[in-house]
């Protein structure tokens, strides 16, 4: 019969996900939990392991990291303003009423000053800005690593008109504290959300499209004029196909397989989950030139293609000289599968990535 202490340990795992969001926590809830600290309430139906935050949660927290039971936890920043704007705090007046809890909720992330500085840090920025929000700006110095999705090329950048006023300066840069935060960030990708930990088992489709191309224009100026230009290909080519209404998602992927190219241009941010639906089922994805710093990426003539955006008939001459060549595309849509298959099946190998930094890797 197992003792009261290793049913304790075996409810309150050494893992610690805080945020609107659980990585961890989904694929090993043995070993992490997840305290919620989003403005939206939770489901009524939430696992065991996702728990409200709140004082008694931030309690029980403090002590166990003053006891060595926790050594990583995982933040999931839920917002881009401190729990103080009036914006968060809308969600305090949500029905039906709550309140106190609401409002304490929007404080968990803020919370992690209070905690003991010896345990490792991990945070997860999935935002689509290339900004760091100055709310969150404790968090690079409190992390061990801070990864974000769009991280620019140039990562002093993520202080530009938030923790700098205006474009981090060279007295800015050369400042240590500031070289810390910056030698903490590392690149993240969406992925594609799986049902498991990897693809299921798919033939090589039949073509029957040479590009699929689904997309809202109201994100980005690189869709539109990109749409436009695929328009007038269209115009003179009976293998373009350009859904003009929103799919069904069985649709969607159906007619995604059968075309041998996915134009995935940048929305709101650059890496875009479109770039891992296609390649999941054996499209390749058709993405303008990164501007982020990535992990694992998609490259160039490898497993995916990319085009100029600020280059006026760039998208076409790609799409036409792939299609030029259907053994070349078949090679790149199986690569580009296996790929997505073996670094970016959400949330396992985005699981993995984070226990791999945990343990030093």
């Amino acid at each position: 019969m197992p003792s009261d202490r290793s049913a304790k340990v075996k409810a309150s795992p050494p893992i610690v996900e805080i945020g609107n969001a659980g990585l961890l926590s989904r694929v090993d809830p043995a070993n992490a939990m997840l305290l919620w600290t989003s403005e939206e309430d939770l489901a009524a139906s939430r696992p065991e392991n996702v728990r409200e935050f709140g004082l008694r949660e931030f309690i029980d927290l403090w002590r166990r990291a003053w006891r060595y039971e926790i050594d990583t936890i995982v933040v999931h920043p839920p917002t881009r303003h401190p729990p103080w704007h009036w914006r968060p705090l809308r969600s305090v007046f949500h029905w039906p009423p709550r309140p106190w809890r609401r409002f304490i909720r929007l404080f968990g992330i803020q919370a992690i000053r209070l905690l003991p500085r010896r345990m490792s840090v991990l945070v997860v920025d999935g935002d689509d800005m290339h900004t760091i929000p100055r709310c969150n700006a404790f968090l690079l110095d409190r992390c061990t690593f801070y990864f974000k999705r769009e991280l620019p090329i140039d990562r002093w950048q993520v202080f530009q008109r938030t923790v700098h006023p205006e474009m981090p300066s060279t007295r800015f840069r050369r400042k240590p504290r500031n070289r810390s935060r910056v030698e903490k960030l590392r690149p993240w990708a969406i992925g594609f959300l799986g049902d498991g930990p990897s693809l299921p088992e798919m033939a090589f489709p039949e073509k029957t499209i040479g590009l699929f191309v689904a997309v809202a224009t109201n994100s980005s100026t690189v869709r539109h004029t990109g749409l436009e230009e695929l328009r007038a290909l269209a115009a003179r080519r009976k293998d373009i196909f350009i859904a003009e209404e929103r799919l069904r998602k069985d649709e969607f992927f159906r007619l995604m397989s059968q075309a041998w190219l996915t134009w995935s241009p940048e929305g709101f941010g650059w890496d875009c989950i479109r770039h891992y639906e296609a390649a999941a089922v054996y499209s390749v994805p058709v993405i303008n030139q990164p501007t982020i710093a990535r992990f694992h990426p998609l490259l160039e003539g490898v497993h995916a293609l990319h085009y100029d955006a600020d280059v006026p008939g760039s998208l076409t001459a790609v799409v036409e000289a792939a299609l030029a060549d259907p053994e070349r595309l078949r090679r790149i849509a199986t690569a580009a599968r296996a790929h997505v298959n073996a670094h970016h099946i959400t949330p396992w190998r985005r699981a993995e990535q984070l226990l791999a930094y945990r343990a030093g890797a």
